[in-house]
């Protein structure tokens, strides 16, 4: 049961880091505006953390046997970790680009 949760849950943190994806492309193509582009990426985000949280607990190799194999386990949640570190860098760099857009 732990092993189908922990899948259930890092589909979902992939799912909402897409849909963080998308918002995040849509805002830097302008297509909406950096304010509703943030306030909307915000929640989006935190529920990926989230869900990648609940992963990272039910199936790591620490907490009550091993379920599937630490390699796999380790691999899952790097690309987690790896997308969502790229979503907040991205960020960043969209608020700095547009803090200096707006001095000129």
């Amino acid at each position: 049961m732990r092993k189908a949760l922990g899948i259930i849950c890092y589909v979902i943190s992939l799912a909402a880091e897409g849909g963080a994806g998308y918002l995040t492309y849509i805002t830097y193509k302008q297509r909406i505006s950096y304010e509703y582009g943030m306030m909307s990426f915000i929640p989006v985000f935190i529920v990926s953390y989230w869900f990648g949280t609940f992963f990272s607990q039910l199936l790591s190799p620490k907490s009550g046997g091993l379920l599937i194999n630490s390699k796999v386990y380790k691999t899952m949640n790097w690309v987690q970790t790896i997308g969502a570190a790229s979503l907040i860098a991205f960020w960043a760099y969209m608020i700095y680009s547009r803090s200096l857009y707006l001095q000129f």
